[in-house]
């Protein structure tokens, strides 16, 4: 196969949520674009990058970013083609990470976004950080859509968040999924057609039926990474 340059993941925020972006992008690329033999799939480096928690605690950001930007500019010394970011809270360092950059970053905002548009979707219920919902990122993306954001209640957020936690240190069970299909099922009776798993942690909490479409962020970023890779000639 043609060198096409490797996929390269900003992981580490969470470690757990990165490691399953790796293997949901080794079986996605078996089973939807048909890699076979081992020089059929792509080279993907995953970095997972021992941050500071700059997620709940604000004060780690600039360093967060100065480690963010240094490793962005080592990895750009080998054949990158395409970077990305495991974690959907540091999507507020895009911009700066995309400008230290001359290979594209691809946005899991902007990939989820996209697929729930293109699904027809007009309204959805985004479980996330608090510090995800803060930012806007998902609303920005969705609003000039068309999409309306329906958002749990603070009690909700400080339950998901916890949720959060108990995946990155391994430590979550069958009730944060109970209590994560429970305020799914409050935001479908405000009105929500589908929820959002706007953190790259809650896919490995939450139930694979609910009853709503439900869009993951690590396999929606890893099906688009994979299209734009096996679309190269």
């Amino acid at each position: 196969m043609k060198d096409k340059g490797a996929i390269a993941i900003l992981g580490g925020m969470g470690p757990e949520a990165s490691a399953k972006m790796l293997e949901v992008m080794v079986s996605m690329a078996t089973r939807e674009f048909n890699a076979k033999n081992g020089d059929d799939f792509p080279e993907i480096i995953v970095d997972s990058i021992p941050i500071p928690d700059f997620i709940s605690n604000r004060k780690n950001l600039p360093l967060a970013t100065k480690i963010l930007i240094v490793r962005v500019k080592q990895l750009q010394a080998l054949n990158i083609s395409q970077f990305a970011i495991a974690c959907n809270t540091a999507h507020i360092l895009l911009d700066v990470l995309s400008s230290t950059s001359s290979t594209p970053f691809v946005s899991m905002i902007d990939a989820v976004a996209n697929e729930a548009a293109s699904r027809g979707i007009k309204s959805a219920g985004l479980l996330a950080t608090p510090s995800t919902i803060k930012s806007g990122l998902y609303q920005n993306a969705l609003k000039p859509l068309g999409i309306e954001i329906i958002l749990p209640s603070g009690r909700q957020l400080a339950e998901i968040e916890q949720v959060i936690r108990r995946v990155i240190s391994g430590t979550n069970s069958t009730l944060d999924s109970n209590k994560l299909v429970k305020i799914a099922s409050s935001l479908k009776q405000k009105g929500a057609q589908a929820i959002i798993l706007g953190c790259t942690e809650l896919p490995l909490a939450f139930p694979k039926e609910t009853g709503l479409p439900v869009f993951n962020s690590i396999e929606i970023l890893s099906r688009t990474l994979l299209k734009q890779f096996f679309m190269k000639q």
